[in-house]
């Protein structure tokens, strides 16, 4: 495996490498772009930053399984694919990430909120206090097949709040960590299985 930096190489210079995992690594990068897009939308169009959410879930998504279908029948991957798909089921923000795709996906619910900013005004000895809610676009529950999946308050053994940042919604943050799980993931695995 090359080392790369997902925001910034180009797909056509990855491609270069005849990289065996190439295709997971272009899902990855369409991750990518869904992310970057949810960064440009900001507190604009809540259409378009849900458009790019639920087109992150679905990039995010095929990097797994087109991990899995360039690996099935390489000797070491069967280690090392019991060992992601157990991370993928127990880990609560992966986990999280493929039941908000299969919602997104399978049904019409909604897997993000728009911000409600709920301004309150209140007099003061000086004039008036404006107040509002810290600037999020929360993640909502998914129910899949009757199980409701909660948002993830943990990644990797580490509660959210140590990946959080002031000011960043909570689908950015989860995205962020989802793109280096992943990337760590196809790391590991060009290593072991093709290195």
């Amino acid at each position: 495996m090359i080392n790369f930096n997902i925001h910034t190489d180009k797909i056509e210079s990855i491609e270069e490498h005849k990289l065996p995992l190439i295709e997971a690594i272009k899902e990855l990068k369409s991750a990518d772009r869904a992310y970057e897009r949810m960064i440009r939308v900001g507190v604009g169009s809540f259409f378009e930053y849900e458009a790019a959410w639920r087109d992150f879930l679905h990039a995010i998504d095929r990097v797994w399984n087109k991990t899995a279908a360039r690996c099935k029948n390489e000797v070491k991957w069967p280690k090392l694919k019991s060992k992601y798909e157990g991370l993928r089921k127990n880990d609560p923000l992966l986990k999280y990430i493929i039941q908000a795709r299969n919602v997104s996906e399978h049904t019409i619910s909604p897997v993000v909120k728009d911000w409600n900013a709920n301004l309150r005004a209140r007099p003061t000895k000086n004039g008036i206090q404006f107040d509002w809610n810290h600037w999020d676009r929360p993640l909502l529950p998914v129910t899949n097949r009757g199980t409701t999946f909660l948002p993830p308050k943990k990644h990797l053994g580490k509660p959210m709040n140590f990946y959080m940042r002031s000011g960043q919604e909570e689908p950015k943050i989860v995205a962020e960590c989802a793109m280096y799980f992943y990337l760590e993931m196809l790391n590991e695995v060009g290593k072991e299985v093709f290195g």
